[in-house]
Formats: C-alpha cells, sequence, structure tokens
C-alpha cells in the first residue's frame, strides 16, 4: 500500500472514531434539552453568526455576493498573495483537504481565498495564484471597504506591516492577518472558526462535526 494511502486511511480512521464518540454522547443522556457543538479545534457556533451581504469579484472578475455561498460549504482562509509562508503553507494543507475529501467521496467544501491586499492582488494575480494549488480555488478580492467588512464578519483581521526596507511603502509591505480558518454553511452564514496549527486530519474532522451539528440544529 503506498504511502499516501496509509496516511488517508489512518485520518479517516481517526475523523470515524471522533464522530463515533460525539455522536454517542449526543445521543446519550435524553435530559439534554439543548444541542451543543461538538468539540473541535477551535469553535462550533450554537447559532451561526449572520454575514450581511456583500459584493467582491472572483479571480475571474465575476461578481461574487453572500447568494454566491449559498446551498453549500464554503472554507475561506484570508490572506494575500506576496504571503512569504503562512499563506502559501495553508494553501497546500487545503488543497490535500480537498483531494482527500474527494478521494473518500465525500463532498469538499469550497476553498475560497479571500485576499485583504486588494492594491496588488488583482483578478489576473489571483487567478495565477489559486490555480497554483488548485485549480477550483476560488480567489476573491474588492474594495478596501467591502473587503474589511467581510474579514470583520468573519472574526479576521488584519493590518499592514513594515516591509524588507523596516517600512510601509505603496510598494514594500507585508500584512499581519488572521491564520483562522472559516467555515460557512449553506445558509451563507459563518457556522465555525477552525483555529491553527492547521492539519488536514484537524481540518477534516471539524467539517464533519460541524456539518453534522448543522443538520442536527436544524431538526432541533
Amino acid at each position: 500500500m503506498k504511502k499516501n494511502q496509509i496516511v488517508i486511511l489512518i485520518i479517516f480512521a481517526l475523523i470515524a472514531a471522533s464522530a463515533g464518540i460525539w455522536l454517542g454522547q449526543q445521543t446519550t443522556g435524553s435530559s439534554q434539552t439543548h444541542l451543543k457543538p461538538a468539540s473541535i479545534q477551535g469553535a462550533i457556533y450554537p447559532e451561526a453568526k449572520v454575514i450581511s451581504d456583500f459584493s467582491l469579484i472572483d479571480q475571474q472578475s465575476r461578481q461574487i455576493t453572500k447568494d454566491s455561498f449559498l446551498n453549500h460549504w464554503s472554507l475561506i482562509f484570508v490572506g494575500y498573495t506576496h504571503c512569504p509562508d503562512i499563506c502559501p503553507t495553508t494553501m497546500s494543507v487545503m488543497n490535500q483537504v480537498s483531494e482527500f475529501m474527494q478521494e473518500q467521496q465525500i463532498q469538499p467544501p469550497d476553498i475560497v481565498f479571500l485576499s485583504i491586499d486588494p492594491a496588488r492582488d488583482t483578478p489576473d494575480t489571483l487567478n495565477s495564484y489559486v490555480a497554483y494549488f488548485n485549480k477550483d480555488f476560488i480567489g476573491l478580492t474588492g474594495s478596501v471597504d467591502a473587503v474589511s467588512q467581510l474579514s470583520k464578519e468573519l472574526n479576521a483581521v488584519f493590518r499592514k506591516a513594515p516591509g524588507t526596507s523596516g517600512q510601509i511603502t505603496n510598494d514594500d509591505y507585508l500584512m499581519d492577518h488572521s491564520s483562522a480558518l472559516m467555515l460557512v454553511n449553506p445558509e451563507g452564514n459563518l457556522q465555525s472558526i477552525l483555529t491553527a496549527p492547521h492539519t488536514p486530519g484537524n481540518i477534516i474532522e471539524s467539517i464533519i462535526k460541524s456539518q453534522d451539528y448543522y443538520q442536527e440544529h436544524r431538526k432541533n
């Protein structure tokens, strides 16, 4: 058996085990009247946080609004294409997540890269960047105000930081930003926050538990 296949089997064995434990906890103790979110590396919102409508563009210059997030799950990472380390590492991990879930015939969420550096991250720049990791990934950019508003509602913070010159100039700066992943449910609202360090196993487990909670919560 190839090393890749062994890794995949281990990851999904761990997920199945944790999901079984969680389901057992939910079905025992009939006196429990309120469904509680499962424990993940981060947090599942007991009530999803409502996201306001927004208007951005993707890497193909198509308009993206909240309606674009309806009827499917989305996993959003806030970053920028000039990021030297955290962003490419996280994007690589999310590619592994997408591939692992597809190989196991589990529908992965849409992977969305929200740029917090719209001055440099044009649609063309984003197109090359996200396609390097996965051709199905979505890159988003837009006005500073629109990006800031959506980031705020996703609980993601960012700010400019000095570049290689030790100063912030028009062409030389870095962006300090959150490393968490934001899981958006099929109603277009924030369901879970997935905190670092990110591994394919942790992310997949958090997605599955969040989806299970969402489905159970809707029944109650």
